[in-house]
């Protein structure tokens, strides 16, 4: 047949008969060897010059890589060339109601008269379905890659609540370098549940792979796609939060996922197999039972091997995984707030109200609360984080969220009213320390604060020294005093000395105050 693979040993008997003076049409027929293939190893012996010393000295598999050409026969072969361009139409063809391949041959021929026989077409075409269904062999490096599904099968234990004995779904995640894998029995495959157990399992690795490769669920992908499937937002946060990227694997396509596939059996027979007859009482003992079970599993050898999963992970892939987060993943909400007038949002669950920066007052944000914070989002952007509060009917401010006026207000306080009046003479600031002394209310304080800055501003330094020195002889501290003194220019006015008053001595003709009785 022509263009067939043939064994090194009938090269060399090819050759030796070359040798021997044979044609190369007796040696087609004396070999059973296609006459141009007999030709292809002919002019390739005599490229390489091998003697037949050469021939009986070099191993055949030497042999075989001095044979190969850079370009095959067949890739130089037109009439090969075009036969293999039909095999994509044939493939179509075939699965047609009717179609054989005797038909689809006869079609070639009546096209190509000399053309492949009918043997010659399948032979070829048997070869052609090989190489479009080879697999490539991946390798899988150490810290690149988690595999997460669930297994078909489920695990039975006793629900109290329940009052009786239920299935839980299981989940497998494994690492792709040293095939270490991480097993959790959960409630059900919504997202919440699925997210928290892939977290475990991080944890329970103590470290982070570069890529989560998952089924395609529900749980974790919204939309199924060959080239960029739709990850579902809670999932892709949960990447996003420990660093890693998601990449799920190709809608009905099992060899992308033959790893924790081949895994899952495993599972079944470490782990569903020992548990067939019991029935833990609560999820909680049977993910006891279940961890303990993997620990065995992981730390047997491989088969035909003096290592295990666990000792490739120790050796290599632990080190190579992305560190923790500090904080665990927590599970979130979204919710759709606005942002009232006093830059604050309130959250009815908490029934208490966060502030955002001022600029976003009645602008609609997105909140996403965990169990123990809150984060407000604006076009995407995270614009405010807070503690979540559990003070009902309060509030909770950050200052840099507040307007400058408003922080302003907030912050200040009476020490700079007398920092300001020590900056213009003491008696300025000693009025403003008796000014302070006497409001009880500090918002009254600092608005007569700012007063008596306004009258600086209007009345000069000097002025306003006098006047606080005349208001401090009248003891009396306030804003009205001073403004009166000032509008009034009393503080220019020197004061007269009040006389000092002379009793008279007591005599006969003076009448006193019994007089008038």
């Amino acid at each position: 047949m022509a263009g067939k693979l043939i064994t090194m040993s009938k090269v060399k008997q090819i050759l030796q008969l070359i040798e021997q003076g044979i044609s190369q049409r007796e040696i087609s027929r004396c070999l059973q060897i296609d006459r141009k293939t007999v030709g292809h190893y002919f002019s390739k012996n005599k490229e390489l010059n091998l003697t037949k010393e050469n021939l009986q000295s070099i191993p055949d598999e030497e042999l075989e890589s001095l044979f190969k050409s850079e370009v095959s026969y067949f890739d130089s072969n037109e009439e090969y060339k075009y036969l293999l361009s039909q095999f994509p139409h044939f493939k179509k063809e075939l699965k047609r109601t009717g179609v054989t391949r005797f038909i689809l041959w006869e079609e070639y021929r009546r096209a190509r008269p000399g053309g492949y026989s009918y043997s010659q077409m399948c032979y070829h075409y048997h070869q052609w379905l090989n190489s479009e269904n080879a697999s490539m062999h991946l390798e899988h490096n150490y810290g690149e890659e988690m595999y997460i599904d669930f297994t078909g099968e489920k695990l039975r234990y006793f629900c109290p609540d329940a009052g009786k004995a239920v299935q839980a779904e299981v989940l497998v995640t494994i690492l792709g370098g040293s095939k270490n894998f991480y097993v959790e029995a959960v409630r059900s495959q919504k997202v919440e549940e699925f997210t928290m157990a892939v977290s475990n399992s991080l944890h329970h690795f103590g470290g982070v792979p570069k890529v989560f490769i998952p089924d395609n669920l529900k749980s974790g992908v919204n939309i199924a796609d060959k080239y960029q499937p739709l990850i579902n937002d809670t999932f892709l946060s949960l990447a996003n939060h420990y660093g890693a990227i998601v990449s799920a694997t190709r809608s009905r396509k099992p060899k992308d996922k033959a790893l924790v596939e081949s895994i899952i059996n495993v599972v079944y027979t470490s782990v569903f197999a020992p548990l067939r007859d019991k029935l833990p009482y609560g999820v909680t003992e049977l993910n006891k039972s279940i961890k303990e079970l993997v620990f065995i599993a992981v730390a047997k050898n491989f088969q035909n091997r003096d290592y295990s999963r666990k000792d490739l992970f120790e050796k290599h892939e632990k080190s190579a995984l992305m560190p923790l987060p500090i904080h665990r993943y927590e599970i979130t909400k979204s919710y759709k707030l606005k942002v009232n007038t006093d830059y604050h949002v309130y959250f009815n669950k908490d029934r208490h109200s966060y502030s955002v920066p001022y600029k976003y007052v009645g602008k609609r944000i997105k909140a996403v609360a965990s169990q123990s914070t809150i984060s407000f989002y604006y076009n995407n952007v995270q614009i405010a984080s807070h503690i979540r509060s559990t003070n009902e009917n309060s509030f909770t401010t950050k200052d840099e969220h507040r307007h400058p006026n408003h922080r302003y207000v907030e912050q200040w306080e009476p020490a700079v009213a007398y920092a300001w009046g020590s900056t213009i003479d003491p008696l300025v600031e000693d009025y403003m320390r008796n000014m302070m002394s006497v409001s009880t209310y500090p918002h009254m304080a600092r608005r007569m604060y700012e007063g008596v800055v306004n009258l600086s501003k209007k009345y000069g330094h000097i002025r306003l020294t006098n006047a606080c020195k005349r208001a401090l002889s009248y003891r009396v501290y306030d804003y009205s005093t001073l403004k009166n003194i000032l509008s009034n220019n009393l503080d220019n006015h020197t004061r007269v000395p009040v006389t000092k008053v002379v009793k008279l001595p007591l005599h006969e003709n003076i009448r006193g105050a019994q007089y008038y009785k």
